[in-house]
């Protein structure tokens, strides 16, 4: 198997608009508080995106729906949590980086509990990102592989030096804005695979709805030896029940969003006029919390 010209054609235009972007980007960068958060003068739909940007990678698009192939709709139970851990990160944590005025949640650890504990979080923070790069750079190098033969080494170095590039010549203005423009070309690719999918199926879309039911595919279950197994809704912390499912999504989901740094940056990237900003301070819970725990 091979790339068609065309594709070559996109990657390399692809490739070459993110270095651009870089180099565009850079220009701006003329102090530290643009380089880091942007100057705070981005729009709440462009932090947006580019936080769909930073959660979906290759493991969303290999990964999952490989797992739903194979299994069933058990793992996907998390996810359902996702709602609830956006709304306590936006109501508790938001106002109060914002009020800080932080450029890493790691500048807050030292300023409330000391330089020791401020370098633990990053060096545990670093680790984290390590091993989650390295799987989606693996799971990418594999898709390459099977589609032009490259061998994956090459392709994780491609990726990686691309990425490297744009990210510490443009800083967060690059890495945000490159956000943005993944996140329209993944979903709209998305739409446009399955729109081919269910255009190509005889059934269309109820075919694949049917022969999912049919074969427990959507059944919030387990699966082995091609076995649907129904799962327990009751408390274990030895078995996988659906219960617990719902309690690693919350505790995963309020982590990304309540303490990680990729997010917790790209909270102190968001323009807000003053008075608001007061408001958020005052009435926030979390604000007044850190009064009652600072005596």
């Amino acid at each position: 198997m091979s790339l068609h010209w065309l594709d070559v054609t996109t990657l390399v235009a692809y490739f070459g608009i993110l270095v651009a972007m870089g180099i565009y980007f850079s220009r701006k960068n003329t102090n530290t508080e643009e380089y880091f958060v942007g100057g705070r003068s981005f729009s709440g739909w462009v932090i947006g995106l580019s936080m769909v940007g930073t959660s979906i990678s290759s493991v969303t698009f290999l990964a999952f729906p490989a797992d739903a192939f194979k299994t069933a709709w058990l793992r996907i139970l998390p996810g359902f949590t996702l709602p609830l851990a956006i709304v306590i990160g936006a109501y508790f944590f938001l106002p109060f980086f914002r009020r800080t005025k932080i450029i890493s949640a790691f500048e807050y650890l030292e300023h409330r509990f000391g330089p020791s504990v401020r370098t633990y979080g990053a060096v545990t923070f670093m680790i984290g990102q390590l091993v989650r790069i390295s799987m989606i750079l693996y799971l990418l190098s594999l898709l390459m592989h099977e589609i032009t033969g490259l061998d994956p080494l090459v392709s994780i170095l491609i990726a990686g030096v691309f990425v490297a590039i744009y990210t510490i010549m443009g800083g967060i203005d690059a890495v945000i804005w490159t956000d943005v423009l993944q996140t329209i070309m993944l979903v709209l690719g998305g739409v446009f695979a399955l729109s081919i999918i269910i255009y190509e199926l005889p059934g269309g879309f109820s075919q694949i709805i049917e022969i999912a039911l049919r074969d427990g595919k959507m059944a919030f279950a387990d699966w082995k030896d091609g076995n649907v197994l129904p799962v327990s809704w009751n408390f274990s912390l030895s078995e996988k029940t659906a219960l617990m499912m719902l309690f690693v999504g919350i505790t995963e989901w309020l982590q990304e969003y309540t303490s990680n740094q990729n997010m917790i940056q790209r909270f102190a990237t968001a323009k807000a006029h003053m008075k608001l900003e007061k408001q958020c301070l005052f009435h926030s819970p979390m604000f007044q919390f850190g009064h009652f725990i600072s005596f």
